[in-house]
């Protein structure tokens, strides 16, 4: 185990920021609490009604689903024209639209997953590094919804200037962390 044991809690409407050095297990303890992996020991106790949306920091490798299909598997009953519609809000052109997923950039695919997120109803987001490869304005806007999002969040990220003011906690994970000496 990389941690000590743990026990923490999130309340409605907490905005969590975690960090430390990569590598420590905030991801691992995202998909645990996700129940994507099994705890090593121990357990996750969710409340009702929970509608979480979840962004994780590397998409499919070799997505060979076109960004408008990528989107209506999710939202089937939305018309070409909502698809459209919804991608290029988050900043896709045309192009990139009827492109492969795989053939876009880091940024361009993570503003896939993002719109992924956004147009799904949520009441919690967990997000893991969604900062990575998007560039300069990406980042504003997406601090700017998060700043506005009425929900609770827990957010992997290693920038404090992004993070510091959507935040309301901020989580150390190094704090929890297995010293060998």
């Amino acid at each position: 185990p990389l941690t000590c044991p743990l026990n923490i809690r999130m309340e409605r409407g907490d905005k969590i920021a975690l960090t430390g050095a990569n590598g420590i297990g905030k991801t691992t303890l995202l998909k645990s609490i996700l129940g994507l992996i099994p705890a090593y020991s121990g357990k996750v106790q969710l409340g009702d009604y929970q509608y979480i949306g979840y962004f994780e920091q590397e998409g499919e490798k070799d997505n060979r689903t076109t960004c408008i299909e990528e989107l209506w598997k999710d939202f089937p009953s939305y018309t070409q024209y909502e698809i459209r519609s919804a991608l290029a809000k988050c900043g896709l052109t045309t192009k990139h639209i009827e492109s492969q997923v795989r053939v876009l950039s880091g940024g361009e695919q993570a503003k896939v997953r993002l719109c992924k997120i956004i147009n799904k109803e949520t009441n919690i987001l967990l997000l893991d590094e969604p900062t990575n490869h998007l560039d300069v304005d990406a980042k504003d806007e997406l601090k700017r919804a998060l700043q506005d999002y009425k929900g609770s969040i827990l957010l992997i990220c290693h920038e404090p200037e992004f993070y510091q003011d959507v935040v309301t906690q901020v989580w150390n994970c190094q704090e929890w962390s297995t010293k060998i000496i």
